[in-house]
């Protein structure tokens, strides 16, 4: 190869290619693999050597917020973002980085756990039963001295089973003890009666060790769009029970990575 070429390109030719003469048709499909090699040739002189994205029309926002909740709420009937229950710049600044924190504080207390040999590996007897995990959680807060034992496999099924819990699915005995057939559409209280099972969801996402396996982002995703459907069912008042719901929407979009979420809280 000659030295002007080199200086054209950081590749090294490694075949012998036939210029495309006068009867080339850039149109024809090739015949042979030496057509096609000539075709690459041909493709390769004809690219612009930089070549610029258009950026995407500017959506003026509606109120501070991005019309891609309009477009959310068309291909979700079931949820309906209401502007009134989200919160402020400076409440979601607060909650990310006290969340941080708290996931800082857990690193360093297992790094020093684990310089003093401290035995981690005792796990609850709870581990195949999601029954006693339920009765559990509902009877004991989320304690270090438990929370720390929980090796990453063991927090990953405890987010599946409160990513259920979340959907309703342990409401059903509360519905079956109650006269009430509207106990079934109970909306979950994540700032009162269910205050347990917001603590422990708070707990396990900041005991996971990262990265994290998509299986399990898919979860996250999941308790998302759940919270997201719970915070629909409220009234436009009720912004305080609103509160967990965007707490977990929002940590999981903007610490976990799920930034497409950014958009619903």
């Amino acid at each position: 190869m000659e030295v002007e070429d080199d200086l054209e390109t950081f590749q090294q030719q490694a075949l012998e290619i036939r210029e495309p003469g006068e009867n080339f048709d850039p149109t024809a499909p090739p015949q042979n693999g030496e057509e096609f090699l000539m075709h690459m040739l041909y493709e390769r002189k004809h690219c612009p050597a930089v070549v610029v994205k258009k950026p995407p029309k500017k959506v003026k926002p509606v109120n501070g917020v991005n019309n891609q909740l309009e477009e959310f709420e068309q291909l979700n009937p079931d949820i309906v973002v209401d502007r009134d229950l989200l919160p402020t710049k400076e409440w979601k600044d607060a909650q990310s980085q006290g969340f941080l924190r708290t996931r800082s504080k857990i690193l360093m207390l297992r790094q020093h756990l684990a310089s003093h040999n401290y035995d981690n590996n005792l796990e609850p007897p709870l581990i195949s039963d999601e029954g006693a995990w339920l009765k559990f959680c509902r009877e004991n807060p989320p304690k270090l001295s438990v929370i720390l034992r929980l090796k990453q496999r063991t927090l990953e099924q405890l987010l599946n089973m409160i990513s259920e819990w979340l959907k309703g699915e342990h409401m059903e005995e509360v519905a079956c003890s109650s006269s009430s057939a509207a106990a079934n559409h109970a909306v979950l209280d994540l700032s009162n009666s269910e205050q347990w099972l917001g603590s422990w969801l708070y707990a396990v996402l900041s005991c996971l060790h990262l990265p994290l396996e998509p299986n399990i982002h898919s979860t996250l995703r999941d308790i998302a769009r759940t919270a997201m459907r719970l915070r629909s069912r409220l009234k436009s008042q009720e912004f305080q029970k609103a509160i967990p719901y965007n707490l977990f929407i929002y940590l999981i979009a903007r610490v976990f990575d799920q930034l497409d979420l950014m958009e619903f809280v």
